[in-house]
Parts: structure tokens; C-alpha cells; sequence
């Protein structure tokens, strides 16, 4: 397959691009474009005339451009691969298919130039991918006001496009070589505002500590500047962002991974702290549910006290549910199923 040419198009590089870059590059030739997504208008508009260009001087080394997230460089990748004969796919990860008005989060938020745009960026595609069945057509009673979850609930019609692939995590590696937990709770994601605070629980979490003098809470992954990081509790272990290895020993000295996020999409985490045999308990938004696999560990809303029994039964539960939160992960959300459902799909389309 290597005569099919891709172009990878991301604005970040973060390990699941990674990752499928790598899946990619076993059956196609890939090329990897950064398009940064600077906030400022000059950067913005720098960085995205520049992609411009370089299609316009490369469109012919390539048979697809594969976006990751629908935002504004999937428009323009959507409006270059019509204009070039180019076919076009989109990844959806979370953020760009649903509304959440309580924080302001999601790209259809708003009714602006921004959502327009992606709008037509997804009409445009000739395939979306999405990790979560959720984010064709889904539901989030766990955030409290008017939300909206899914592609089909912002573009009626659209799901006829859309496949459902879940990522996948490399069970080799997120592996633990000891089955000693500490009565620890763990929370991951990044944390660089208020907003994403709310976003990823930390408020949560942070009552739950009260709560819970006993019990100790680490949250990994919220930034130094944010007043957040300043919390003070005996039993709350608050750190900046870490590398791979280092997130891996926690998630083995865990007993117990939450993800008491407002939304998400297939939480990588979440996936990773269970193929390391943790404990899970999450909110009931998007993939949680549908990795977790136990009522008795989701959070169907946002109240402390009933978050308070799902991390107390959590804590006291059997290590052979932790042996089946790897083992269904191993069997269901594999680097192998991802790349030959990636392959076909690619291929189907280029035929």
C-alpha cells in the first residue's frame, strides 16, 4: 500500500497523533504537517497561508490529506483537497462535536464564522472518524443546561459519512510489573485555566479530598500559573505535567483512576490507567461509560456525595476487576484493531 500517499495534518503532536502516525506509516506513505494554532490573527493567519502554499506546491505528492479534529485547518484541508482532487478525512476527537454552554467549551458553541466553517469542513470530507459512537449522535445529562453531543445534532445528515474507530493504546507498554496499589486516587488531564479545571473535575476532586482525609488524591497534569496549583491538603498531591514512564508508574501505584471529566471523547487516560490494571470510575459522559462497563462506577450526575461511594467502593474493589479492565482493553481497543480498521477504511475510500 505504499504507493497511497498521505498527508497527516495536525495541530499538536500529541501521542495519539503519534500513534497513528505510526499505524499510518506501516501500510501508506505519510508525510506529517504541523499547522500551529496560534490565538494570535497574525499567527493565525501566517501559519495557515503558509499550509496554503505548500499545497499548492506539493498537492501532487499526496493522494489524502487525514485530519486530526475538525477545526479551522480541516476547512481549509476540506477546500484544498476539492480544489486538488485530493480525498479527505477527518478524525473527531471530543471537543469538536458537541456544545457545552455551562463552560463555554466546544467548537459549535457558538454560532459564529469558527463553527460555519467547520460545518463545511466536515460536508466537505469524504470520511469522518470518530472514537466514540457518542460523537455521531449522543447525549450528556452529567453537565447541567442545554447540551449537545454529536455531529448529527449540528449537522442533520452527517452521520451517512461518519465511521466509528476508537483509538488504540499500546498494551506492551502500559504494562505494570508489580500488583502492590496504594490506596491512591488518580486524575489526569491538562489543566491550564478555570475552564479546563471544571472541564476535567478537578473541582471535583478537590471536595472529594475534603471528604476524604484519609484517602490520597493525585491530579497530574495542571499547569504551575493556574490558582488551582496553589491548593493546599495533606492529601492532595498536585503535579505538572510528566512524561510517559512517569505517568505510567503512577497509574501502577494506583489503586483507583476517576475520570469525573464534563465531557470527553474516548479519554486516553482512562484507557491507559486500565490496561495497568487500575480501578476506574468516571463520569457518565461519552466513552466513559462505554469503557467502564459498570453502573456502579459512574457518575450519572455531578453531585460530591455520590462520587464520594463510587471512589469508597472503587478502593474496596477486587483486583480481579482490574485484571478485566486490561484485558478488555487488550481485546477491544488495540494498536492492530485501530491500524487495520485505519487501513481499510483509507483504502475503501481511495477506491
Amino acid at each position: 500500500m505504499e504507493h497511497i500517499r498521505i498527508l497527516l495534518l495536525h495541530k499538536g503532536y500529541s501521542s495519539f497523533i503519534r500513534t497513528d502516525e505510526k499505524l499510518l506509516k506501516r501500510d501508506f506513505k505519510v508525510t506529517t504537517y504541523y499547522l500551529n494554532p496560534s490565538k494570535k490573527i497574525l499567527g493565525f493567519l501566517y501559519y495557515h497561508i503558509r499550509f496554503v502554499a505548500f499545497m499548492c506546491f506539493n498537492f501532487r505528492k499526496f493522494d489524502m490529506i487525514y485530519t486530526w479534529f475538525g477545526d479551522y485547518h480541516a476547512f481549509h484541508a476540506g477546500v484544498l483537497s476539492r480544489i486538488f482532487h485530493l480525498k479527505h478525512m477527518i478524525v473527531v476527537g471530543g471537543n469538536d462535536a458537541v456544545s457545552i454552554p455551562i463552560i463555554s467549551y466546544g467548537v459549535f458553541y457558538k454560532n459564529n464564522l469558527r463553527s460555519k466553517l467547520i460545518k463545511r469542513a466536515y460536508k466537505l470530507s469524504d470520511a469522518i472518524l470518530c472514537v466514540d459512537k457518542s460523537l455521531i449522535s449522543g447525549e450528556n445529562y452529567y453537565a447541567a443546561g442545554d447540551n449537545k453531543v454529536g455531529l448529527e445534532n449540528f449537522i442533520p445528515g452527517i452521520s451517512k459519512k461518519c465511521f466509528v474507530i476508537p483509538t488504540g493504546y499500546d498494551a506492551e507498554f502500559w504494562n505494570c510489573n508489580t500488583t502492590k496499589k496504594k490506596e491512591q486516587v488518580l486524575t489526569v488531564g491538562i489543566v491550564d485555566s478555570e475552564k479546563r479545571a471544571i472541564l476535567k473535575g478537578f473541582d471535583l476532586i478537590i471536595q472529594l479530598a475534603d471528604k476524604l482525609p484519609e484517602i490520597d488524591f493525585v491530579f497530574i497534569g495542571v499547569k504551575e500559573h493556574t490558582s488551582l496549583s496553589k491548593q493546599k491538603k495533606n492529601n492532595l498531591k498536585i503535579i505538572e505535567k510528566v512524561d510517559q514512564e512517569m505517568l505510567k508508574a503512577y497509574y501502577c501505584q494506583s489503586k483507583v483512576y476517576v475520570q469525573f471529566s464534563l465531557t470527553e471523547g474516548l479519554p486516553n487516560t482512562l484507557c491507559e490507567a486500565m490496561l495497568c490494571k487500575c480501578v476506574v470510575a468516571g463520569s457518565n459522559v461519552n466513552g466513559i461509560p462505554t469503557v467502564i462497563r459498570n453502573e456502579e462506577l459512574i457518575l450519572d450526575k455531578k453531585d460530591v456525595n455520590r462520587a464520594q461511594e463510587i471512589i469508597i467502593k472503587a478502593l474496596h474493589a477486587d483486583q480481579v476487576l482490574a485484571d478485566r479492565n486490561r484485558s478488555f482493553i487488550m481485546k477491544n481497543y488495540s494498536l492492530d484493531k485501530r491500524g487495520k480498521a485505519l487501513k481499510k477504511i483509507i483504502t475503501n475510500t481511495l477506491n
